[in-house]
């Protein structure tokens, strides 16, 4: 039985947020200023499986989930490939720089900081299994279906609209492939890399993720889908490097590791308790959704669920 209680204070919460109109919606991939700005909206999935939404949470909202969808490929491969090996290919630790930084891996590097970081996500990408450009794309659509619980669809013009003006990720991955720690053809990298973050959900599909991690990897039902350890990893990755230089602030505001995404989406955990989805897309210059940061304070303060707690 859904609690009345619960479902007033994400009806509060979203109403609070609205009022928040400083922010822009994120231009430099042209094709994510076609979605209102208006658009505000959360989900909460509760580990037993309970569902709340309130705002904007029509079937009809699908949005991109851009860097939010780093999330999956780090765990795919650790799932595939061991924590030792994926953390050969990336560094753990927070960058405290932009997420598309060109002199943070040109100074600390080769290899990129963390796996939340553009460089470290075309990284990542290198070493998705197969020998094909098909192969990986079927690899990543896997994933996608596994860790949301549904297959999930590209939204195939923000796809172009990555392909056309991703000269900084281009940047980056050439400047890996000089210093050898990425191998093969960039273009093909960087073609799974822009199919990883044209991945589109609705704010609904999206918190089943974030369930998972906050149920150390198992369904409501107690199906096995994540390793406990690979759960583990990913919390602490959002924790400390999921909103890249904003990632201290967030954590001290709302005690919920996340991992936010410039369309506006932020995937966020309450251990042990639920999975959130939020969604505005006015975000700030860090990338960050300021409605989404908004209500993510609000529900940990009002429910308790800052982990200090």
């Amino acid at each position: 039985m859904k609690n009345s209680a619960f479902q007033k204070i994400l009806d509060e919460t979203v109403e609070q947020a609205r009022h928040i109109s400083t922010g822009n919606v994120a231009s430099y991939i042209p094709e994510l200023t076609e979605i209102s700005d208006s658009l505000t909206a959360v989900c909460v999935q509760m580990t037993d499986g309970e569902i709340y939404t309130s705002g904007d949470c029509d079937d009809s909202h699908y949005i991109t989930l851009q860097s939010t969808a780093k999330l999956v490929l780090l765990i795919g491969l650790i799932e595939e490939f061991g924590e030792e090996q994926v953390f050969k290919w990336t560094k753990s630790e927070p960058s405290g720089d932009d997420f598309a930084s060109i002199a943070r891996l040109d100074q600390f590097g080769p290899v990129p900081s963390n796996p939340m970081l553009n460089a470290g996500a075309i990284s990542l990408s290198s070493h998705i299994p197969g020998d094909t450009t098909e192969a990986h794309l079927k690899w990543l659509e896997y994933w996608m279906e596994k860790c949301f619980g549904t297959p999930l669809k590209i939204n195939q013009k923000v796809f172009a609209s990555e392909r056309r003006t991703g000269d900084r990720n281009r940047s980056l991955a050439y400047l890996m492939k000089s210093t050898r720690v990425i191998e093969g053809i960039v273009d093909e990298i960087l073609e799974a890399y822009f199919y990883l973050c044209s991945f589109e959900a609705t704010v609904k599909q999206a918190a089943y993720l974030p369930m998972l991690l906050a149920n150390a990897g198992l369904a409501p039902s107690g199906e096995r889908i994540l390793s406990r350890r690979t759960a583990e990893l990913t919390v602490s990755m959002m924790a400390t490097c999921g909103l890249y230089n904003e990632s201290g602030e967030h954590l001290v505001r709302t005690g919920l590791p996340a991992k936010s995404g410039v369309s506006g989406f932020i995937l966020a955990v309450a251990p042990k308790k639920a999975g959130i989805a939020v969604f505005s897309p006015l975000v700030n210059y860090k990338g960050t959704s300021l409605r989404g940061e908004k209500m993510l304070a609000n529900i940990a303060s009002t429910m308790e669920w800052h982990f200090a707690i």
